[in-house]
């Protein structure tokens, strides 16, 4: 055998050192997509935190400011009331954020060009009161329109929950009815925070109709005291229950307890229902994330 017949690799172990090789690479991308979507998480986790904070800390918190302004109830509250001093719309939801708009709170409806008294009350420090914000950072994103879709082939912000149908509910007509493209969860084009993923963070608050033995007159206090902040999670799906229809949890008119339960608890009612957020990831402002067993409640 002559040496030149030894020299170099046959085509089969090129094969297989390629295999090899890409398995390796492969592998290692896999990891590293694995180590960023935990970072994803966690980075959205810490937003929560600082949301939650931002709202309900009792020195320098949105709400602790905000205490006793006429016709505002913090049940009617967005992410955007941390950005801007104004709980209005129509104006704001046209893409002016100058302070004429329609109050959410408001049932008269007041239409563009109200009173400046109607706004937000400015902070006062002789009463140490009213709103001197932002009490986060900055906006990274503008709320999206129900149409809008974060890349061309996703699925709109309508469709992945963003703009739940409310019909029927005991909410501000104005909401309910879709008045200027708005969500329960914000208006188009007012300042909005995104999660990792590239959705707006939401301020979840059950209606009434969550309560037993609900009516118009459930308290905005014990509406408030069931409220959360929730990211969409890795797959951009709003999938906690809170309203009527959500896309994953078959919600109808008909309010059970356990639906009520559902929706008050955002799904964490029992192992079963576990799987009702998906992989959203929630956090609540003033309460523990667990079955409290309020059957009757």
């Amino acid at each position: 055998m002559r040496l030149a017949d030894r020299c170099g690799f046959t085509l089969v172990e090129v094969a297989m050192v390629v295999a090899i090789i890409a398995a390796i690479a492969v592998f290692a991308v896999q990891r590293m997509s694995k180590f960023a979507q935990t970072a994803r998480i966690a980075a959205a986790e810490s937003d929560l935190k600082t949301i939650a904070s931002a709202i309900c800390a009792p020195v320098g918190g949105y709400i602790a400011d905000m205490q006793g302004i006429p016709g505002f109830s913090p049940a009617y509250m967005r992410i955007a009331n941390l950005l801007i001093s104004t709980n209005l719309y129509g104006a704001v939801a046209a893409g002016d954020r100058g302070s004429a708009g329609v109050r959410v709170d408001d049932s008269s409806v007041r239409r563009p060009g109200v009173a400046a008294a109607d706004e937000f009350t400015k902070w006062n420090e002789e009463r140490a009161r009213g709103w001197r914000g932002p009490y986060i950072a900055a906006s990274n994103m503008e709320f999206p329109r129900a149409g809008s879709r974060r890349f061309s082939g996703d699925a709109t912000f309508e469709e992945r929950g963003f703009y739940p149908p409310l019909s029927g509910l005991w909410l501000p007509a104005d909401i309910v009815n879709g008045v200027s493209g708005c969500s329960v969860y914000g208006f188009p084009g007012e300042p909005a925070v995104s999660d990792p993923w590239g959705n707006p963070y939401v301020l979840q608050i059950p209606p009434a109709q969550a309560f037993y033995g609900y009516s118009t007159n459930v308290a905005d206090e014990v509406r408030f005291s069931y409220a959360r902040i929730v990211s969409a999670g890795p797959n951009g799906i709003l999938e906690t229950p809170c309203y009527a229809v959500n896309m994953t949890n078959s919600f109808t008119t008909s309010w059970t307890e356990r639906t009520r339960r559902l929706s008050r608890q955002a799904g964490l009612v029992d192992g079963t229902d576990r799987a009702a957020r998906g992989d959203d990831i929630v956090w609540f402002l003033r309460r523990a994330d667990v079955d409290e067993g309020e059957a009757g409640q």
